[in-house]
């Protein structure tokens, strides 16, 4: 079985951008769902997604099936923090921060460990 990990930079608030990150998440789940070892993070502008209205409806109610299916490792506190997007208080309360103002999380822990990234 595939060990994965989706990082997701999509801006939920563009259509075409929240429809490739809709779609990346169908696929974590669907993957998921058939046994593989996967998780979901978002990065960069990605960090918006659990917390904004996006103008393709679907986008929320995949988050919320991958949300479900336990497969969220969380988003980029390096990103959402204060000098970058400033949306650090009001995602923390959703997802895990992974990171702070100073460090990106570079992932090597999952690399170790046989993860495939996968970026969107």
């Amino acid at each position: 079985m595939a060990k994965l990990l989706f990082v997701i930079m999509n801006d939920p608030t563009s259509l075409s951008e929240s429809i490739k990150a809709a779609h990346a998440l169908h696929y974590a789940v669907e993957l998921k769902r058939e046994g593989h070892e996967v998780y979901v993070y978002f990065d960069g502008l990605g960090t918006k997604i659990p917390i904004s209205e996006s103008p393709y409806k679907g986008l929320k109610p995949a988050y919320e099936r991958a949300l479900k299916e336990g497969i969220i490792l969380g988003a980029c506190g390096y990103c959402a923090s204060p000098p970058h997007l400033n949306i650090k208080d009001k995602l923390s309360s959703v997802v895990k921060l992974i990171g702070d103002e100073d460090h990106h999380y570079a992932f090597t822990d999952l690399i170790n460990k046989g993860f495939q990234i996968i970026i969107s």
